[in-house]
């Protein structure tokens, strides 16, 4: 018999086997589009390789379009042109490291394959990891396997699966975003080694420092409370009360202090190489500095950018702006209504499970999940969909979803929402989980399927009501069509 826990491990491993043959089948089938986009700049040494190297191009090529483009050149020469300052270091250095480790093992592959399968063996990685503690993350706030499992099977199929296996930060980042979670969830004391990664992968990694801030404020809550109940009527409380203040107060500010610490130094490491003189141009290779010539792009030390004079240099707003036009409103355009359609989908099911969760609590939403409401209904007591412990998902993910739908680039929505908020796979989870058998060890499978590691929920249910069939169709369609256009330079989420 195979556990929850173990089907979501095995299934983990088989979804991305079967993305990775997929995008190899499309990419080998049907010719690459023309993209008017970045395209990193190969020496020709690098672009003649070995019969290893063409077996590498020709089974992860497709991973590496669009920003795959921009983490495999930073991967290699670093931030040689202004427009890549828009990705974060931390997934390229880690490419750039595990490339130099795969050197030494296999020396036939030119550099360029070696980090291609570097990025892939991250991604496997973190993908597979993501996903079991997504699980487990689903079991303390639910206290229910049937959801965390259901959860994490979907999370495996998701509508940006694609991404997932690219060579994208998104495995990564939900990686450690739900490492974040549950580790606020548990106050774990070093919650601020993978919250200062997660900064250092996204941008939106910041707003992962609101879990331990506010974990840590309930935990003070329940601290108070729990002293207030014990010492009632005694003096000696004030003084308790002061100590348990100052000992969290400390703990949430040495968090943020040592988290930001890697970003205010990313920050000094870019005005210092794009705002002075002080790089030599001429250490750049040849082919490098010919492409900036023939694509306008601003060097390190050209010093001519508007974001070096002022206030506050900060280049990511500036670097979005100026080269892929991020801001507010600024994608209502007539001519991205087929992207705002390919984003509704995971649009409305935010929406629907913020909306959801607020008619549920609308009368505890005051307490902002830090006490339990004593409010007593009688015998009208009714069984909610969701926990009260999801207070603090539904505003990380009410916040994200307004950040879609009003500054980013549309269509981008799917993946940023699918790498960083839970709520798509709880939401999606919960609306399946409509017929559960009583005996436990039939809850989340039929008597056969409990014995195999391959077969899950969506695939052998005697039963699909039309919130399945919509549900199955988009995350399978979108991960199928995602695996087709992705891998041949074609516009996808």
């Amino acid at each position: 018999m195979y556990s929850p826990r173990k089907k979501v491990l095995w299934f983990a491993i088989v979804s991305r086997i079967a993305i990775l043959i997929l995008q190899t089948i499309f990419n080998a089938l049907i010719p690459d589009h023309r993209a008017d986009a970045f395209k990193r700049p190969l020496n020709s040494a690098e672009k003649v390789g070995s019969l290893w190297d063409h077996i590498i191009y020709f089974l992860f090529n497709g991973l590496t379009r669009w920003d795959g483009e921009y983490f495999l050149h930073i991967a290699k020469h670093g931030y040689t042109y202004e427009n890549t300052i828009a990705f974060y270091p931390l997934y390229p250095a880690l490419i750039r490291i595990v490339a130099i480790v795969l050197t030494k093992i296999f020396p036939v592959l030119n550099s360029q394959s070696t980090m291609i399968v570097a990025a892939t063996l991250i991604n496997f990685a973190c993908f597979v990891k993501s996903t079991l503690i997504l699980y487990d993350l689903t079991v303390y706030v639910f206290q229910n396997t049937v959801t965390a499992y259901k959860a994490a099977i979907l999370y495996c199929i998701n509508p940006a699966s694609i991404f997932f296996t690219a060579i994208y930060s998104e495995s990564m980042f939900a990686y450690l975003t739900f490492y974040i979670m549950l580790g606020g969830m548990k106050y774990t004391s070093t919650i601020y080694f993978p919250l200062a990664l997660s900064i250092l992968t996204r941008s939106n990694g910041i707003v992962n420092m609101g879990f331990p801030i506010y974990f840590g404020l309930k935990n003070l809550c329940n601290s108070m409370a729990k002293e207030i109940a014990k010492h009632k009527g005694k003096r000696k409380m004030l003084c308790i009360f002061k100590v348990i203040t100052l000992k969290n107060c400390f703990t949430i500010l040495s968090t943020i202090i040592i988290s930001l610490s890697p970003l205010f130094l990313l920050q000094i490491y870019n005005y210092i190489k794009f705002c002075t003189p002080t790089h030599n141009k001429s250490l750049l290779p040849v082919h490098i500095l010919q492409y900036a010539t023939e694509n306008n792009l601003i060097l390190p030390g050209m010093t001519g950018s508007i974001w070096c004079n002022a206030t506050i240099p900060l280049a990511y707003s500036y670097v979005q702006q100026t080269y892929w036009n991020v801001g507010f409103l600024r994608y209502y355009q007539f001519k991205q209504i087929p992207n705002f359609i390919l984003a509704c989908p995971i649009l409305f099911i935010m929406l629907q499970c913020i909306k959801e969760f607020a008619c549920e609590y609308k009368d505890e939403l005051y307490l902002l999940g830090l006490f339990n409401s004593k409010r007593k209904n009688g015998n009208n007591t009714k069984v909610k969909k969701y926990p009260i412990s999801m207070f603090v998902f539904v505003v990380h993910g009410l916040f994200l979803t307004v950040v879609c739908l009003f500054f980013t680039h549309i269509q981008v929505s799917t993946r940023l929402l699918a790498s960083a908020s839970p709520l798509l796979y709880w939401y999606c989870a919960l609306i399946m989980s409509h017929r559960y058998i009583d005996h436990i060890d039939l809850r989340y499978e039929n008597e056969e399927n409990i014995y195999s590691k391959w077969k899950v929920f969506f695939l052998t249910q005697e039963q699909y009501t039309l919130q399945d069939k919509l549900v199955l169709f988009y995350f399978i369609g979108y991960t199928i069509i995602g695996c087709l256009l992705f891998s041949n330079f074609l516009p996808w989420t």
